[in-house]
């Protein structure tokens, strides 16, 4: 074999191990999205009940070099088939920490103790229950890591391709 076919070679095998690469991590990114979406989605059929917010409170903190941050601590209370439960979740993922105490603060108005609200109740999981759902927009855009592999595909079609040298 001259060196010449060993440098096309060795370039052919760079280009296919880039686009399994973009495979790979397309494809990592398309199963993240599709089951962020699958939970949004679920969470919608679960069992809907009223719950009394028992408290709701603003945490803070303080991370050695950043600036402050607060977040939504809520408890409340709700009967899911005869059962009294009590859950603390804003959302599936729970309430997430901001550097905007003002957006903290305004969730709090919006969550006062002794208010009700409805809150969706996981029925495999009675005490698990959320007061918003996650968004579905990871499904929306699922196509982009889809684009992604097949950039990677056609990357190693491009270089296996028998061009007619």
């Amino acid at each position: 074999m001259s060196s010449d076919n060993t440098g096309k070679l060795a370039g052919k095998m760079f280009i296919c191990m880039i686009g399994l690469m973009l495979i790979f991590i397309g494809g990592v990114f398309e199963w993240l999205m599709l089951r962020s979406y699958l939970h949004a989605k679920e969470s919608r059929q679960w069992p809907q009940v009223e719950a009394v917010i028992l408290s709701s409170d603003m945490d803070q903190r303080r991370i050695s070099g950043s600036p402050p941050e607060a977040r939504l601590n809520l408890l409340f209370e709700y009967d899911y088939k005869g059962n009294k439960y009590t859950s603390g979740r804003l959302s599936p993922r729970g309430a997430k920490w901001s550097r905007e105490k003002d957006s903290v603060a305004d969730l709090m108005v919006d969550y006062p103790v002794g208010s009700f609200h409805p809150v969706w109740v996981n029925p495999y999981s009675p005490d698990t229950a959320i007061l918003k759902h996650d968004t579905k927009a990871a499904g929306y855009t699922i196509w982009f890591p889809a684009v992604i592999m097949i950039g990677g595909c056609g990357m190693i079609w491009g270089a296996l391709r028998d061009k007619g040298s």
